[in-house]
């Protein structure tokens, strides 16, 4: 996605005339600004464009244009958690990027919670033993099928849940969080999230700060189909246990964060072979997909941008990857799934840690979607248009 548009190329994006889109911008409709310190010419910003021509679509022909909205399209469902801008994106207007260089995991968490702390959230210690019972009766669970049976049991031991108020949300989204943190480190946290991530995995604490910026950088990211799905079952009247558990579902799906999978097999099969950039050439040049490469939303995932230049190389990934990119995949840059992997190979993380880590910080921004669809208090019911058989 480029960040600009000349005069021409938004003119032509918007199709209308020089002078329409001058009065645009005069009305501010449209951002621009100089193309340089002396220049006579202007550049239009292109979330602006896209943003208006997308609209144009809708209001000309709003059948066709809205048969593709749900698809990378038109938003379809207001929100004051995150805006996704050209080249990074914002919780609640803090810029997400600069929150993971200074911030902890739960600070984010009060911002998208909109509270003071997050410590400041209780949690019911009888379900918490109930969790703890259930994890005697189920040793040897794959961890994700585990957390769902942890949701399962809280959707029917809170009730509180069912009162759909603010403070019932948040509360039983850090019972989700402290009980994911015990399904993936054996042990309760009692103190900061990354903190006892870096003691349970015994990793250097150098890189607790690392966790702490992944963890805020993966809490949201606007109407992503796991947040989409939570939204729509919250908007029927669920538990957030339940909107949660259907969320997590749509997650682990291979398009969603379960791409992860396929990115940990380019890796392995990068190890195998002594190098990433042949073996990504190597599917190049037979048409094979490169997974972890190129983001819809960004010429350069942010995510990827931040984390990647702070983890150590020692595979040669990080280099060979930005190598590959440039050289191999016209400047399709890796997205924070690949980050995420990475960092697992590099910090020598337990297997699978890169999607769980993934799962654990997008907890946060779903319990916020859930908890502003239950504020907009109105179901989500899109028509469909059809194109069957007609009776008769």
């Amino acid at each position: 996605m480029s960040r600009f548009y000349s005069a021409q190329e938004a003119s032509e994006r918007l199709g209308v005339s020089r002078n329409t889109l001058y009065s645009y911008v005069s009305r501010g409709l449209i951002r621009s600004e100089p193309t340089g310190p002396s220049a006579k010419t202007s550049r239009y910003h292109a979330l602006d464009i896209d943003r208006m021509a997308t609209r144009s679509r809708i209001y000309k022909s709003p059948v066709k244009a809205l048969q593709n909205s749900t698809d990378w399209g038109a938003p379809i469902l207001e929100s004051a958690i995150t805006l996704i801008g050209d080249e990074t994106f914002y919780y609640r207007g803090n810029c997400v990027p600069t929150m993971a260089a200074g911030q902890t995991f739960e600070k984010a968490i009060a911002i998208l919670w909109e509270i003071s702390e997050y410590e400041s959230v209780s949690v019911n210690p009888v379900l918490r033993k109930k969790v703890e019972k259930l994890f005697e009766n189920r040793p040897g669970f794959d961890l994700m099928d585990l957390f769902q049976s942890v949701l399962a049991l809280l959707n029917h031991e809170d009730v509180t849940a069912y009162h759909f108020t603010r403070e019932a949300a948040m509360s039983a989204g850090r019972m989700m969080l402290e009980s994911f943190v015990r399904v993936l480190t054996g042990t309760w946290s009692t103190g900061r999230i990354a903190e006892h991530l870096t003691v349970a995995w015994k990793v250097d604490p150098l890189f607790v700060p690392i966790l702490d910026g992944a963890l805020i950088l993966v809490a949201d990211h606007e109407l992503n189909i796991s947040s989409f799905t939570a939204r729509c079952v919250a908007s029927a009247g669920c538990s957030p246990y339940a909107s949660v558990a259907a969320a997590t579902h749509a997650f682990l799906g291979r398009r969603h964060g379960g791409n992860t999978e396929r990115i940990r097999g380019l890796l392995d099969e990068a190890r195998g072979q002594g190098s990433l950039y042949r073996v990504i050439e190597s599917r190049v040049k037979r048409g094979d997909p490169v997974p972890g490469f190129g983001h819809k939303l960004y010429e350069a995932d942010p995510r990827a941008r931040f984390l990647l230049p702070r983890l150590p190389d020692l595979n040669g990934y990080i280099s060979q990857a930005q190598e590959a990119a440039e050289k191999l995949l016209g400047f399709s840059y890796p997205t924070v799934d690949f980050a995420l992997v990475v960092m697992e190979k590099e910090l020598a993380l337990p297997e699978k840690s890169g999607s769980c880590l993934f799962c654990l910080g997008r907890l946060a921004g779903l319990v916020a979607h859930v908890m502003e669809q239950y504020a907009q208090n109105r179901p989500i019911r899109p028509r469909a248009q059809y194109v069957g058989k007609m009776p008769g």
